[in-house]
């Protein structure tokens, strides 16, 4: 039965990107955790429809009532940081599917799908600013991890569609279909976690060198000043080029809130933040193109990003143009 393999396979799957991700650290834990649930929510599906264990049943609904939550507190963890306390609260809803699992057990399966329905709307609506709120993310993967979050605040509510299909086919069909939606439901969710979390790398934390504070009065002048502030900050040192750049590490180069730097460059540029910055590094790396015969993979890493279609999407949006071409184009080609 191709459902066991599978179930098991994803269980597999996940255990490995927890590994991949390394130590837990306090901008990790809550990742490795999202992924641990999720194996073990894919493992119970296996036995429970695999080996017909209907005793699985209730291992299940913990497993259920975690996952939204931990998508809502990674999510805030890519855009703010590290949580700290802020994590309790959000174990009121685990908690109360637990109470609710012992005391009233006809509401379990209607709680569970209004938790997914809200938390994946919950992700929905806190990413509807754009891409600017992964103050967290490098900027040079920001365009692609916005859209996988917004795509896993989807899939949350259609696995609350789903827990609803399940609950309708106990009800009506005595559990026909049962172990195929969850089965199904199992798969998208382990793929959608598995596709925002596994884009995660070990990087070092670089070294911040401690900066004089911007003089209260700079933040109360107008987009055009605090344009050219950060200019002068991306260019120093070549800060623009760092790989694992970010909006928060910005921010606090240039000694001004996340929220400043996003609405100046905007104003000025007409463009968010990372499209700003890579825009830099492709001018840059159009410079070295056409100065060099370096390999163009040697210098994409070298201006800051990490993966080709991603070098290639900007240097097509900037230049009109793909590397190649550009090279071409320069050396006299066309």
């Amino acid at each position: 039965m191709p459902l066991i393999p599978l179930s098991f396979l994803f269980s597999l799957l996940c255990l490995a990107l927890i590994v991949r991700l390394g130590w837990p650290r306090p901008h990790r834990w809550l990742l490795q955790l999202l992924l641990l649930i999720c194996a073990w929510q894919s493992l119970l599906v296996g036995i429970r429809f695999g080996y017909q264990q209907p005793w699985v049943a209730i291992l299940q609904p913990l497993g259920a009532a975690l996952i939204p939550p931990l998508c809502y507190l990674v999510l805030m963890l890519q855009a703010r940081g590290p949580m700290g306390g802020r994590v309790v609260g959000h174990l009121t809803f685990p908690l109360l599917v637990i109470l609710v699992q012992w005391r009233a057990l006809a509401a379990l399966d209607g709680l569970i799908v209004i938790g997914y329905f809200g938390y994946g709307a919950a992700i929905l609506l806190y990413l509807r600013r754009g891409e600017n709120v992964l103050q967290q993310v490098a900027l040079a993967d920001s365009w692609l991890s916005y859209r996988l979050w917004c795509g896993l605040g989807g899939l949350l509510v259609v696995c609350g569609l789903i827990e609803l299909a399940i609950t309708l086919d106990y009800s009506l069909l005595a559990g026909r279909h049962a172990g195929a939606l969850a089965a199904f439901g199992n798969v998208m969710m382990v793929l959608g976690v598995g596709l925002v979390l596994g884009r995660e790398r070990q990087q070092p934390e670089p070294e911040e060198q401690p900066l004089p504070p911007v003089k209260a009065e700079a933040l109360t002048e107008d987009d055009e000043h605090c344009f050219e502030l950060i200019n002068q900050r991306l260019r120093q040192d070549d800060l623009y080029l760092e790989p694992a750049l970010n909006l928060a590490r910005l921010a606090r180069k240039v000694g001004i809130p996340a929220r400043k730097v996003s609405q100046a460059i905007n104003q000025q540029a007409g463009m968010n933040v990372s499209q700003y910055v890579n825009q830099l590094r492709i001018q840059q790396a159009a410079q070295w193109l056409s100065g060099s015969d370096r390999p163009v993979t040697e210098i994409m890493l070298e201006a800051g990003f990490s993966t080709k279609s991603n070098f290639n999407r900007e240097f097509l949006r900037v230049q009109g143009m793909s590397p190649s071409e550009w090279r071409r184009q320069q050396a006299g080609g066309v």
